[in-house]
């Protein structure tokens, strides 16, 4: 019964965080601009991509709106990572581009990740109410 009780309120996490995150893409999809970046830099992401690998984010600089220059570390991880001097598009929010930016793929993939969260949690929920 306590381990339905948990899948219950896990599929409820998965549920609201995957409407967060949605809303949040959607949001910043009708507010976004596009502007061409350029990788200036590699970065530790602080934890290991496998036993004795480093995980590495890519920073980017662009300038946005208005002629402010912008740079700041993209959310997703990788290894090795860019190489630094190559270009991309971002998508960012105008009025907050250092908290928003991203490469424009991530930013499409997290869009799809949302509604996927809700999916996985509303299954988690109705296996645990299955089982009570």
């Amino acid at each position: 019964m306590a381990g339905h009780i948990i899948m219950i309120v896990l599929g409820l996490a998965f549920v609201a965080g995957g409407l967060r995150e949605s809303a949040e893409r959607l949001r910043l999809q009708r507010r976004a601009r596009r502007a061409r970046a350029v990788f200036v830099a590699r970065e530790e992401a602080g934890h290991m991509a496998g036993p004795g690998v480093r995980s590495r984010t890519a920073r980017f600089r662009f300038t946005a709106e208005g002629g402010r220059v912008v740079e700041r570390a993209s959310a997703l991880t990788t290894f090795p990572g860019p190489r630094p001097g190559r270009t991309l598009t971002v998508v960012y929010d105008p009025d907050r581009p250092e908290s928003t930016a991203e490469r424009a793929w991530v930013h499409l993939a997290m869009l799809v990740a949302g509604p996927v969260a809700v999916v996985a949690g509303a299954v988690i929920v109705a296996a645990g109410a299955a089982g009570l």
